[in-house]
């Protein structure tokens, strides 16, 4: 998949997972030309937006227990 950062660059993921928790959209992906960068994203209405602090870490426990949809 190919997603336009804030700065409008295009970058390419690969997506890992797709699921819901809480009736919310996730999606987990990886950047195509660094590995080491994976992003959690919450589908908006209008896009996408990255996930961080102490969501991040609910929805990645929730993950890791396999409590999500």
């Amino acid at each position: 998949m190919t997603l336009i950062d804030d700065s409008g660059i295009e970058r390419r993921f690969k997506l890992h997972d797709a699921f819901e928790l809480e009736a919310a959209t996730y999606y987990l992906v990886e950047d195509v030309t660094d590995p080491d960068r994976v992003l959690l994203l919450r589908e908006l209405g209008s896009g996408l937006e990255t996930v961080d602090g102490d969501e991040f870490k609910r929805v990645m426990e929730a993950l890791e227990q396999d409590a999500v949809e």
